[in-house]
C-alpha cells in the first residue's frame, strides 16, 4: 500500500516552489544514501527540466559508470537552494556541511530521530529504506522514471534490506520493488559491482573472523584499530561498515563492530537479530533503527567499548 498523498504534499509543494534543489546524504554513504540521492535527483531533472537539481557528497564511486556521478556545486548555488536531506536524520550527520547555507530544508528519511527535525519532513520509520519512500513518492505523483532511476532506487532498497532479509521488509517493499522491474532493471549487474571482492577485502574479513571477542550472554564484537585496515589498503568507510560479518552466528544474537577512524575517533555499528538495541546507541549519542543502530564518537577507547558491550550484554541477560 502506498503512502497517502497527504504525507507527501509538503514535499511536493517545496519541490514545485524552488528552482534550485541540492540533495544531501550522510557521511560514509551506503547504497540507500547514494541510490536515494541519484534516484531523486534524476527524477526531478526529467520531470522538471527547468529546475537546477544536484546531488552532492562522495556517493559510491564504483557505481558512477552505471548510475551517475555526484555533482560539484559552488556555495552560491547552495545558498539559493532547497536542501533535501535523504537517508539522514539530522544536520550533524550530513556529509557536506555546506547544507547550513541553504535557503530552505526538507528531509526524506526512514530513521528514528534523536531530536526533532525542525523543518519540513517526510519520515517513515516503517520503511526499510529511504529509496522505498522516494519510489512511493514518484508513484503517488505519477512522475516519469527511467532505467537508471529504477536501478538507483532498487540499489537503495536491496542493500538496506540486506537483499530483502531485514525488518521492516514487508509486502509494501516487494510491491514497490516489483514496479521497478517495469524499467528493465538488471539487479545482477548491480550486485556484480557492489559485492565484488578483492584479496585485501578477504584478508580483512579473515581478520574480523579471527579477532572477535564475546560477552557472557551473547554479544560478539571486534575493535579494529586504523593500522589494521590501512595496512591492507582499505578505506575507513569500508572497514567500518563490515559489521554483518558477524550476522547469524549461532548463540550470538547481538553483534557489534568498533572501528577507529583516522583522527582517533570511533564508528560504532550495532546490530541484532532479535533484541532491540537502539536505546544503547541513543545512550551514547547515536541512533538508528530497533535492530540496526550506530554511534559516531570523537574519541574511541577500549573503556568506552567495554561500557557499550556491557549494556548490550545486559539486554540479553534481561
Amino acid at each position: 500500500m502506498f503512502i497517502k498523498n497527504e504525507d507527501f504534499k509538503i514535499a511536493h509543494k517545496l519541490i514545485l516552489k524552488h528552482d534550485t534543489i541540492v540533495i544531501f546524504g550522510h557521511t560514509l554513504p551506503d547504497g540507500d544514501c547514494y541510490g536515494s540521492q541519484i534516484g531523486l535527483r534524476d527524477t526531478l531533472r526529467i520531470n522538471f527540466p527547468n529546475k537546477k537539481v544536484y546531488a552532492v557528497g562522495s556517493g559510491l564511486p564504483s557505481l558512477f559508470f552505471r548510475l551517475g556521478a555526484m555533482d560539484v556545486v559552488e556555495d552560491q548555488i547552495i545558498k539559493e537552494s532547497l536542501a533535501i536531506l535523504v537517508d539522514v536524520s539530522d544536520f550533524a550527520l550530513v556529509e557536506d556541511q555546506r547544507i547550513n547555507l541553504a535557503k530552505e530544508y526538507l528531509k526524506i528519511d526512514h530513521h528514528y530521530e534523536s531530536k526533532p527535525f525542525p523543518y519540513a519532513k517526510v519520515m517513515k520509520t516503517n520503511k526499510i529504506a529511504t529509496a522505498e519512500i522516494i519510489a512511493e513518492f514518484i508513484a503517488t505523483y505519477k512522475l516519469k522514471m527511467n532505467k537508471t532511476i529504477a536501478e538507483a532506487l532498487y540499489l537503495g532498497i536491496a542493500t538496506d534490506s540486506g537483499r530483502f532479509l531485514y525488518e521492516p521488509t514487508n509486502k509494501s517493499t516487494f510491491l514497490t520493488t516489483a514496479n521497478l522491474y517495469d524499467y528493465q532493471i538488471e539487479p545482477k549487474e548491480l550486485f556484480n559491482v557492489i559485492y565484488e571482492v578483492e584479496e585485501n577485502y578477504l584478508k580483512y574479513r579473515g581478520y574480523l573472523l579471527s579477532n572477535y571477542q564475546k560477552s557472557p550472554h551473547g554479544v560478539i564484537y571486534c575493535y579494529v584499530k586504523k593500522e589494521v585496515y590501512l595496512n591492507l589498503g582499505l578505506s575507513y568507510a569500508y572497514a567500518s561498515s563490515q559489521v554483518n560479518t558477524y550476522s547469524n552466528i549461532k548463540g550470538y544474537p547481538i553483534f557489534a563492530l568498533f572501528t577507529e577512524n583516522l583522527e582517533g575517533g570511533m564508528r560504532v555499528e550495532l546490530r541484532s537479530n532479535t533484541v532491540p538495541i537502539r536505546e544503547v546507541a541513543l545512550k551514547y549519542g547515536g541512533g538508528g533503527h530497533a535492530l540496526a543502530a550506530g554511534v559516531r564518537m570523537l574519541k574511541g577507547s577500549e573503556q568506552e567499548i567495554n561500557k557499550i558491550v556491557q549494556d548490550l550484554d545486559q539486554l540479553l541477560k534481561e
